[in-house]
């Protein structure tokens, strides 16, 4: 209240307006805190214009370092001659980290198309006091310094931008896995079917592959490669199967889904097996491996024929 009595014997006035500035105190520590209250005041019965205040950042004029946003309040004033002013002030928390006496030079605030000054203050800054020659100073005390919703936020903020990155890529992977599971369980028919059935065309080219005996001259590797392409190709064009494109692990894992006996799968897991470890591994089968493996291929085939050419086949025999 003593501010809001002083604002009586304000100086600077211009028209009935005036602004003071005053400090809690005009002696500190260095780096110690104290509060600047600006007062503008305007007489109520006069014009009706509002005040437009400087905007500060970090400082202000003078070297003053700013600790925080401003308060706000206002105030209604009994003048001397009977008038009532209204009276606004704004405090800040400063502090100053050079010692000395520091000038705070007047603050212009606009009123209308008028610039209404303050009065000037000093500030004295003292240094910590010298301790005694020869000791170590004692550790100053700690103070606990409160903070704002703003700043822990600001603190946790790449904290929690992590945290969501990683979130929104496990699902991701999830997502990817679980849709790549689902098309290989439905096994979508997308291959074309040739004009001649599927089994025609895997024996004759088995047959084709068992007579030319390219193991004989060396070629073993293209050997096994062409076996295994024929059954694949067959599974395509027998099944509607994706077999060409797929690993024999991915083909292993859509065995369930086709209509095939447990002793029929486990046939052409083991040629599959056996043409990847001669293609991958390096792996050097015997003379009976090169012919076995055509034989339990066009055994497979057999097996596998469509109803009615199964049926034809039976009826032969």
């Amino acid at each position: 209240m003593a501010l809001a009595l002083g604002l009586i014997s304000m100086i600077g006035q211009t028209h009935g307006q005036s602004v003071m500035m005053a400090l809690d105190t005009t002696t500190i520590a260095i780096g110690d805190q104290t509060r600047l209250t600006i007062a503008a005041m305007r007489d109520i019965e006069q014009n009706q214009a509002d005040f437009s205040w400087p905007d500060w950042n970090d400082s202000i004029p003078g070297g003053l370092e700013l600790l925080g946003p401003f308060e706000t309040d206002t105030l209604v004033v009994d003048l001397e001659n009977g008038s009532v002013a209204f009276a606004i002030r704004r405090m800040y928390m400063v502090t100053c980290w050079d010692s000395g006496f520091i000038a705070i030079p007047p603050v212009g605030i606009l009123y209308g198309a008028d610039t209404i000054f303050s009065n000037s203050l000093e500030l004295n800054v003292l240094l910590a006091p010298r301790g005694e020659d020869g000791k170590i100073a004692g550790a100053a005390d700690i103070r606990t310094t409160e903070w704002s919703l703003s700043e822990r936020f600001a603190k946790w903020l790449p904290w929690i931008f992590v945290a969501l990155c990683v979130i929104g890529l496990w699902v991701w992977i999830i997502r990817k896995w679980r849709a790549r599971e689902l098309s290989e369980e439905k096994m979508v028919p997308t291959v074309i079917k040739p004009t001649e059935p599927a089994h025609l065309t895997a024996l004759r080219d088995l047959e084709r592959i068992e007579s030319d005996a390219i193991w004989e001259n060396g070629d073993v590797k293209k050997h096994h490669s062409n076996t295994s392409e024929v059954l694949r190709r067959y599974l395509e064009g027998r099944f509607e199967f994706r077999a060409l494109e797929r690993s024999t692990e991915e083909i292993k894992r859509g065995i369930p889904n086709l209509p095939l006996l447990s002793e029929d799968a486990e046939t052409l897991l083991n040629i599959l097996e056996l043409t990847d470890l001669v293609k991958f591994a390096k792996w050097n089968p015997t003379t009976d491996d090169h012919i076995r493996v055509v034989k339990r291929a066009i055994r497979f085939v057999e097996q596998t024929l469509p109803n009615i050419e199964a049926s034809e086949s039976n009826s032969a025999s």
